[in-house]
């Protein structure tokens, strides 16, 4: 269950730092006016990644990665992670990731940003990626978004940078909207998400599903701005005629307890006596706008790509 070790400091020969790569749909001009107005005029080159859209062209979107709905024309299959349906709004998601990571290994960037297109920066944002790229970083992918939660979370410290941290958390949370990765990383994302069901917050925080290290920006520093989602899925059109063998349950639970082991060992790098080290580092911002409904519920009403 150790993650395997890439080197995060690997560059290309010649390439630039950093490039960063917005998923954005056609159909959300407003949402890159506003990714424009928070990363464009930051040093690194911003790049649009166009968006499939599952309203409006769902054979684009199962064109990524060569997929196909089920059946019943409802959903691809089961996603055994949450042990219900995967839609094609989640496949649409998850496609706009792949692609982002295809069109960063076709650049001579040596890391990319990948941000859905309802991510803002947060005060710290820029001085904090700077950091990160200077001193270089012990992890795969680094996220620098979070999902409000109340208090702290419980992780393994890694460096300091600044107003912030860098740490291993313990019980990384959901959501996609902003995080930094290395070509080698980018490199097995695709290798292992082959056809596999699972909307793509949950396979990048789950180690088990892709052997690379996480490390988290703590407190982070980009939130979801809270603009309605544009493919949000009914949870209950995700459940809705589950079938299938009454195991299912049982085994997800399993499944579910092996990925959260799997985590806690890599985050103590398969030593588990220097958990006793682990502290409580902040999870939001202090000035978090506590209203925000939409990030909050982040698991259930995705951003326009995730």
């Amino acid at each position: 269950m150790v993650a395997s070790r890439i080197d995060a400091r690997k560059s290309v020969p010649g390439g630039r730092p950093l490039g960063l790569f917005a998923i954005n749909l056609d159909r959300s001009p407003d949402r890159w006016a506003a990714i424009e107005a928070g990363f464009g005029s930051l040093a690194w080159p911003l790049h649009r990644v166009a968006g499939v859209d599952a309203r409006n062209d769902p054979q684009a979107v199962l064109s990524v990665r060569g997929t196909a709905l089920a059946d019943d024309g409802q959903g691809l299959g089961w996603n055994l992670h949450r042990n219900r349906r995967f839609m094609l709004t989640e496949e649409a998601c998850l496609a706009g990731h792949v692609m982002a990571w295809r069109q960063f290994l076709a650049s001579d960037f040596q890391h990319a940003l990948v941000l859905e297109d309802d991510a803002a920066p947060q005060p710290g944002f820029e001085p904090t990626l700077r950091s990160l790229l200077a001193k270089g970083f012990d992890a795969d992918i680094v996220k620098l978004e979070g999902i409000y939660r109340a208090g702290g979370r419980r992780s393994m410290p890694l460096a300091e940078l600044g107003g912030h941290r860098l740490v291993r958390s313990l019980r990384p949370c959901s959501g996609a909207a902003a995080y930094l990765l290395t070509r080698p990383a980018a490199e097995q994302l695709l290798a292992r998400i082959g056809r596999l069901l699972v909307p793509a917050d949950d396979f990048l925080w789950t180690p088990s599903l892709h052997g690379l290290r996480l490390a988290d920006v703590s407190p982070w520093t980009v939130m979801q701005s809270g603009a309605a989602s544009v493919i949000a899925t009914d949870r209950g059109e995700k459940q809705a005629r589950r079938g299938g063998s009454f195991m299912r349950g049982p085994v997800t639970a399993l499944r579910r307890a092996m990925e959260r082991l799997a985590l806690l060992w890599a985050a103590c790098d398969g030593r588990p006596h220097i958990l006793v080290k682990a502290t409580m580092a902040p999870w939001a911002p202090d000035d978090y706008n506590r209203g925000n409904k939409t990030a909050v519920s982040a698991d259930d009403r995705r951003s326009s790509n995730g």
